[in-house]
């Protein structure tokens, strides 16, 4: 999924001296101890490493992934002191730091080092290109519906805040924008601070900044996922027409819907109460999507709850909440992924599907 957002590297070219090195912010180990554990809690350690550029090529080629180089408008002086902070950076004792992916990741520790070793400062054409963060990442998960709705789920109110340019820069293809029409400011002098650019690869069905449409829908009502999901919501109208028939519950249906909405909420408190991850701690869905539910499909495996009144009670309470959800999402506002209303419906139904049909 990380493919989807790009990459930032920095290559270091020096004919003369026979130099060729790409520096690169994210490197990461899957073998770590308690990689998923730590990766989940926003506690991931990143490391900045180097290889040689034809070996970088070939990664990405084997791969099918583009890669965009600019070249940058540096000094002698600037070229020295950005190779020598590149160097001391990549050293053992320096090398590791706390990934995050909004403010401290491969794109953000790239233009901070190049910003720190110039003489002068770097001036951007500060046009905000998305509104909010979230309006950023839909950008590139545009084409990958499923990737969005995921990630639209775990991405809290935080995400709808008005973002700043800066903010928006975690992104490499934002980040390569940005340095196009950037410019050193140095006392009265000016320079462009991307002196050329082109394509070291270049593949027909690879996203990368250049290339994806930066007027492609950002809220795409009908996909797959939002089909998808009417869907299941189709099949629980007519589920709940023979219930009423038969005059029968179906409660596994009932057991596995709360069983994943429990698990679903067991992952969001966690993010929103123990996560260093930014952007997930004020996350709406949790009114709908609560541990409790885990509760609740555990005694609903029992007649003897099931024949409770605290079986329909919870039910509707809980539809109550879907409700309370809903107004909460609009004043706050949370952007809601259209894909989670049929959902969100089927819930409410459900509770509906406990009151007995009227005899005639």
């Amino acid at each position: 999924i990380w493919t989807h957002y790009g990459h930032s590297a920095i290559r270091i070219h020096d004919p003369e001296k026979g130099i060729d090195l790409c520096f690169n912010y994210g490197l990461f180990n899957f073998n770590a101890p308690n990689f998923a554990g730590r990766f989940i809690s926003g506690q991931t350690d990143y490391l900045l490493g180097y290889c040689r550029t034809a070996t970088f090529i070939e990664d990405y080629r084997s791969e099918g992934r583009s890669i965009h180089q600019q070249t940058l408008n540096l000094s002698a002086n600037e070229k020295e002191a950005l190779w020598q902070a590149l160097r001391e950076n990549a050293k053992k004792e320096n090398r590791q730091y706390r990934y995050n992916f909004f403010y401290d990741n491969c794109a953000t520790r790239a233009r901070k080092i190049v910003e720190r070793n110039i003489e002068g400062k770097v001036c951007y054409d500060s046009t905000l290109l998305y509104p909010s963060l979230r309006a950023s990442l839909k950008h590139y998960t545009a084409t990958h519906p499923w990737a969005d709705f995921g990630i639209s789920f775990l991405i809290a109110a935080e995400a709808d805040r008005p973002a700043s340019f800066s903010d928006l820069l975690y992104a490499p293809g934002e980040m390569q924008i940005a340095f196009q029409t950037a410019s050193i400011c140095s006392g009265d002098s000016l320079r462009p601070l991307v002196k050329n650019s082109c394509d070291l690869l270049s593949f027909p069905n690879s996203q990368t900044a250049s290339s994806l449409d930066k007027n492609h829908p950002k809220n795409k009502i009908i996909d797959s996922v939002f089909a998808s999901m009417c869907l299941l919501l189709a099949l629980n109208l007519l589920l709940m027409f023979f219930e009423r028939k038969k005059r029968k519950k179906c409660f596994p249906i009932d057991i596995f819907l709360y069983l994943i909405a429990g698990v679903s909420g067991l992952l969001l408190c966690y993010l929103a109460l123990c996560s260093q991850h930014p952007a997930v701690h004020h996350n709406w869905l949790i009114l709908w999507l609560q541990p409790l539910h885990l509760c609740y499909a555990i005694a609903l495996c029992f007649p003897a709850f099931r024949k409770s009144k605290i079986a329909p009670a919870y039910a509707q309470i809980n539809s109550l909440l879907c409700l309370l959800m809903i107004i909460a999402a609009i004043i706050v506002p949370q952007h809601i992924h259209p894909a989670c209303w049929p959902l969100v419906a089927i819930f409410v139904l459900r509770s509906f599907a406990y009151v007995p049909p009227k005899s005639h």
